[in-house]
């Protein structure tokens, strides 16, 4: 009975033994490890993905897998080695992105999964722009930008700054509507100055630019004997100018004044040829030329800070008024208005322009113009009781003129007296002559008519000056003045009262003082 059951135990024994011998092994646990050799990256860049699978058999498979459209999708495959490791060489598409690997279920094994990986790959948006100009109610050009960015964006202006060498965000801005078509109007800005529009930079989307651009800021137009009011006068930075356009007829005389103080006067050219330059330095603000020929005029202005505040700038012609009393308001139709007064005269006329004496005589003030238009030198000054006298003697017949021109926008005050110097005629060895001026800002002209080689003696009560034929100027006292084989011709003597009475004698010769 004991020899059954000790049987019995070691066939059962047995079985096991072969059992276990001949039953499969047990499947081990597969890991995958993974690292990038980069987390962010720019868009084109490659990225290495790799790793081992650990416990894996040899002639497994690995697949790399990117989350897209809602699912894990493979984008490689690699068969391990020996080694179990594995690498993959991608280049990520732009945006936030999502990789894992995995190995199948196979070769008696059961799948396994790497952790996920995420890779950021930034991208730079394309900015298209265009531009166009138009002018602006307020006289200001306006360069209107359009173009492309992307969609429901903030779109600005960058400007180059030359100080820093660098691009400066300075606006105006827009933000592009679902299409990512944005318009933007940029002003102030003048011709030269370098802009582009930059689109505001999203998570892993940066900021992206357009080409380089050049606003606009065409000679703002003016026109002739006009009030015009414009918003700001801009300055190209390089020389520090702003530009105008003033149509003109030929023989047009021509004042153009600004009303800003930090804006000087103008040059003014007409097809690139200069017509009227301004002389250093810059505080006058009113120019005048005379149009040579029929067109539109460039006028380029001075603006100390490169952009102005609001400036009105009157454009006028002459105005002409007949000579007559002139003192005082000058009657301008507009600021910075040359005024002319006109008197008709004929040869041998003589006039006296008496300025006050706490005035000056500045030559590009007031001028004394013959029926040409040029300016007539006087033939000498002389202190009065009212001012300065200038004596002008006209030689020819015809419309003369008196000019005035202003350099500021104060309305044109004149305090001059124009007259002519009232004649009396006499004739050698005739006795006394009355005669002389009607006031006493004015002058008396004695003129009589001397043989060659005569000496005679002019006398008169008043001090003057006579002037001989040649133009020479000989003092003249209270009393009388003796000239020696005189030369022939007429002589004039000048004084400077009301009602002075004149003779004039032949003599042998001159007494002995």
């Amino acid at each position: 009975m004991r020899r059954s059951v000790l049987t019995a135990v070691s066939v059962l024994s047995l079985m096991f033994s072969l059992a276990v011998l001949q039953a499969p092994p047990a499947t081990a646990a597969v890991s995958i490890s993974v690292t990038a050799s980069a987390s962010t990256v720019s868009e084109g860049s490659a990225v290495r993905i790799s790793g081992t699978a650990w416990g894996a058999r040899l002639g497994s498979v690995v697949d790399l897998q990117r989350w897209y459209d809602g699912a894990w999708r493979r984008v490689a495959r690699k068969t391990l080695v020996d080694t179990r490791r594995f690498s993959f060489r991608i280049t990520p598409p732009r945006g936030v992105q999502r990789y894992r690997v995995r190995k199948p279920a196979q070769l008696g094994q059961a799948a396994a999964t790497s952790r996920t990986i995420t890779l950021t790959v930034t991208w730079r948006p394309n900015v298209t722009a265009s531009t166009s100009v138009f002018l602006r109610s307020d006289r200001m050009w306006v360069t209107r930008v359009t173009g492309s960015a992307p969609a429901n964006t903030l779109v600005n202006v960058q400007h180059w700054d030359s100080v820093t060498s660098g691009w400066m965000t300075t606006g105006p801005g827009a933000v592009s509507d679902s299409a990512g078509r944005y318009r933007v109007d940029v002003d102030g800005r003048p011709t030269g100055w370098r802009f582009r529009m930059m689109s505001a930079p999203s998570g892993p989307r940066l900021s992206g630019y357009s080409a380089t651009l050049s606003a606009v800021q065409r000679p703002v137009p003016l026109a002739m004997n006009q009030e015009t009011h414009i918003r700001a006068l801009v300055a190209d930075p390089s020389p520090g100018r702003a530009s105008l356009s003033l149509p003109a007829t030929a023989g047009d005389l021509v004042s153009v004044a600004i009303d800003y103080a930090r804006v000087s006067t103008v040059d003014v050219a007409l097809n690139g040829t200069p017509i009227a330059t301004m002389a250093p330095p810059y505080q006058h603000r009113v120019t005048t030329f005379r149009a040579p020929a029929t067109g539109t005029y460039l006028l380029t202005s001075h603006v100390y800070d490169g952009v102005s505040e609001p400036v009105t700038i009157w454009t006028s012609t002459a105005k002409t008024i007949p000579y007559g009393q002139i003192c005082c308001d000058a009657d301008q139709d507009r600021p910075g208005q040359i005024v002319d007064v006109s008197t008709p005269a004929s040869p041998d006329d003589m006039y006296v322009l008496t300025v006050p004496e706490y005035e000056q005589w500045p030559t590009h003030t007031r001028s004394f113009l013959d029926p040409h238009g040029l300016p007539i030198e006087s033939l000498y000054s002389m202190r009065t009781a009212y001012g300065i006298g200038q004596v002008f003697r006209l030689t020819e017949a015809g419309t003369h003129t008196l000019r005035y021109i202003a350099h500021e926008v104060e309305p044109l005050v004149v305090r001059d007296t124009l007259d002519p110097i009232a004649t009396t005629d006499a004739t050698l060895d005739g006795g006394p002559v009355q005669g002389g001026a009607n006031s006493t800002s004015s002058a008396g002209r004695f003129r009589f008519v001397v043989p060659a080689g005569t000496t005679f003696i002019v006398s008169s009560r008043e001090d003057g000056q006579l002037l001989t034929p040649s133009g020479e100027r000989i003092g003249h006292r209270a009393d009388e003045t003796c000239v020696e084989n005189a030369t022939g011709g007429q002589y004039d003597l000048i004084v400077w009262r009301t009602l002075a009475y004149f003779s004039v004698r032949t003599a042998r010769r001159c007494p002995k003082p």
